[in-house]
């Protein structure tokens, strides 16, 4: 309750952001990863987001999960696999012959979802960042973690047009059906030929807006070399809620990696320790 009535400084959401990306890396356990997917929901909740924003984030969740695990479903080559349902025979012709059958394993499914665990909390966490930060803060934010200018200005630059390409992209589909236009069609040309008119347009706008702003740029005299010397009006301070955040993530992360590094050598006969059982044990079954 206290997150959601008090707000994260910039630079905290970025810190969280690289805690979180390596947290999910270094996790193996389907629980572990889900406990840090329910943060990283904690954290969009906090931000209060509109219903047209849950609506977006639950659409790149279903369409991220489902495809990673129906991907690795079929095309997972570990062993031991378990065939739980056949798409395509071995005996069927040509591609049966040419790809030994197409099925969809057990295992895959499971190693799907926990890829999927991975993705998601990512994937919640950049949602949180662009939705709840003005480009004008995370800009200052990654000029104060001493991020160069130009990389800076580049990754705000980019954040600043998803905008941009969303409205361009939705008044290019509405002019397009008031003139008649129907995207899903049963002859697959016609639908592929109704995108990509749709994209010419869109792309075309997107380098309109390039170009003013480039020039824009220009004029008020920003250079890759001078960026670091730039100085801004805004300051931001991180507060105890920020400090404490941070020291609580950094010290998950300190202690997995060296509960990964004791297990590590524990497996591979570098050292073990009889009284590090109980660490082994909850690094493989938990971590």
């Amino acid at each position: 309750m206290f997150i959601c009535k008090s707000k994260l400084e910039s630079r905290t959401k970025i810190i969280i952001m690289m805690i979180i990306g390596c947290l999910v890396i270094l996790l193996d356990s389907p629980s572990a990863l889900l406990v840090c997917f329910l943060a990283s929901i904690l954290l969009v909740v906090s931000s209060m987001p509109t219903l047209k924003q849950i609506r977006l984030l639950l659409i790149f969740l279903f369409f991220t999960t489902w495809g990673l695990i129906y991907s690795q479903g079929i095309f997972y080559n570990a062993f031991p696999r378990t065939v739980l349902i056949t798409l395509v025979p071995v005996d069927f012709p040509l591609i049966g012959k040419w790809t030994g059958g197409i099925h969809v394993y057990r295992e895959g499914l499971f190693h799907g979802i926990i890829q999927s665990l991975r993705f998601n909390s990512t994937l919640v966490i950049g949602c949180y960042i662009v939705w709840s930060t003005q480009p004008r803060d995370l800009l200052l934010a990654l000029s104060q973690l001493r991020v160069p200018g130009a990389l800076a200005f580049m990754v705000t630059t980019a954040l600043h047009f998803i905008p941009v390409i969303a409205s361009e992209a939705a008044a290019v589909i509405r002019s397009q059906r008031l003139r008649g236009a129907r995207y899903l069609r049963f002859n697959l040309f016609a639908s592929v030929r109704g995108v990509v008119n749709s994209f010419r347009p869109i792309l075309a706008g997107n380098i309109r807006h390039a170009t003013n702003l480039g020039e824009s740029v220009e004029s008020r005299g920003f250079s890759p070399e001078t960026s670091m010397q730039r100085t801004s009006l805004r300051s931001s301070q991180m507060g105890r809620l920020d400090y404490g955040l941070i020291a609580v993530l950094s010290l998950c992360l300190i202690c997995v990696i060296a509960l990964k590094v004791l297990y590590f050598c524990y497996a591979n006969g570098i050292y073990y320790g009889s009284w590090l059982r109980g660490l082994y044990t909850f690094t493989r079954e938990i971590l």
